[in-house]
């Protein structure tokens, strides 16, 4: 079933929506010259696009769609926007990001919210549910707060995506271009809390728990972000290692002396990395800083022969909610990816880099 309409480009011009044309450009990696320049109109004629000053005269915007690699009719407006600036969204290491990476995950965290919006026309969502975290409680309260209010058991935390996502928090894992600088954010997205992380931080699941969990630490400690705050980045890493080895369980179990062998064990059993481990044992065990690093530079010479826990390895890492709803909205409504995609007015590969699924349909050329 088909949900686009025929729009004139007249219409389009009319009715041209300045933030989609913002957005796709930055999701594209162009600049405004360079968007210019294939368009065949100045740069000040796209800035004066996207500042809302002038609209593309309707000659023009077939090559800016085709530019941009989009529907003409992506850039009408009237379809719900979810603005997202820096000022809502945590992001995990912002001083190292260009200009451009940070631009295009914004830009990114625009259409998945969009994206969730619709599914949330068709399937039914699980209902938001976090704790207000008290002002001035510290990040190992708020875990613990966490822990209680859903009903998590001391002990190990298994599962850990599944259960963000049974209690309505979306987590995706990116693998679009243009964003390999970006290692992982975060924000609540009307209403919606959204964390994404990319193959630098999701690579072996210990490293990707660890990154959740912090970004998690995000959404209840700040309600003001301060991307790159060093402050909001320390307590976020307190609240994930609170939450995923509370100190009050690993007192009684944490070696008393480094033994990796040891560690590689309770590694395993908790879902942490070594490394993780050897932070707590710094803080419960009070061990000094001298033995610690020697383990650190045995770790990294035993680096090349330990292998790292791809996140299939562990059951309810790898996040499924949004998966879910494309199949229920499939199979149950009716409402195939394609049509997603022509709601959205977006082709449908970019619906599959969202979801971060692998296109498996066969590529196949026009004989000539």
């Amino acid at each position: 079933m088909s949900m686009r309409k025929e729009v004139s480009l007249q219409a389009v011009s009319d009715a041209f929506d300045r933030d989609r044309l913002r957005q796709a450009r930055t999701l594209a990696q162009l600049k405004k010259n360079e968007l210019a320049q294939r368009v065949g109109v100045s740069a000040a004629a796209i800035g004066q696009y996207e500042s809302g000053v002038a609209k593309p005269r309707p000659e023009h915007l077939t090559a800016l769609a085709n530019a941009l690699g989009v529907d003409v009719t992506f850039f009408v407006t009237g379809r719900p926007f979810f603005r997202v600036d820096t000022g809502n969204v945590h992001f995990r290491s912002l001083r190292s990001l260009r200009a451009g990476d940070r631009d295009r995950a914004l830009s990114t965290a625009e259409q998945i919210r969009e994206l969730t919006h619709v599914f949330e026309r068709y399937v039914e969502f699980p209902t938001v549910d976090l704790p207000v975290i008290e002002l001035g409680a510290s990040p190992a309260q708020a875990a613990q707060q966490l822990r209680n209010h859903w009903h998590i058991p001391d002990g190990p935390l298994p599962h850990l995506v599944a259960t963000m996502e049974s209690y309505g928090v979306v987590v995706l894992v990116s693998k679009q271009g243009g964003m390999e600088r970006v290692d992982a954010f975060s924000s609540d997205i009307d209403g919606r809390p959204i964390v994404m992380s990319t193959p630098r931080r999701s690579m072996e699941v210990y490293r990707h728990r660890f990154t959740v969990a912090h970004e998690l630490g995000h959404l209840l400690l700040h309600q003001e972000p301060k991307p790159g705050d060093a402050v909001q980045e320390l307590e976020a890493d307190q609240f994930a290692a609170a939450l995923l080895t509370p100190a009050s369980d690993l007192a009684a179990i944490l070696p008393r002396r480094v033994d990796l062998t040891e560690l590689d064990r309770l590694s395993r059993t908790w879902g942490v990395s070594i490394e993780s481990l050897l932070l707590r044992m710094r803080e419960v065990r009070q061990t000094p800083e001298t033995t610690l690093r020697r383990a650190y530079q045995r770790l990294a010479m035993l680096k090349g022969v330990r292998s790292l826990e791809p996140l299939t390895a562990y059951p309810g890492e790898m996040p499924t909610l949004l998966r879910q709803a494309v199949e229920l909205c499939d199979v149950e409504a009716g409402i195939t990816l394609v049509d997603i995609a022509s709601e959205l007015h977006l082709p449908p590969r970019r619906i599959r880099e969202l979801l971060g699924l692998d296109d498996v349909r066969p590529k196949l050329t026009v004989v000539r």
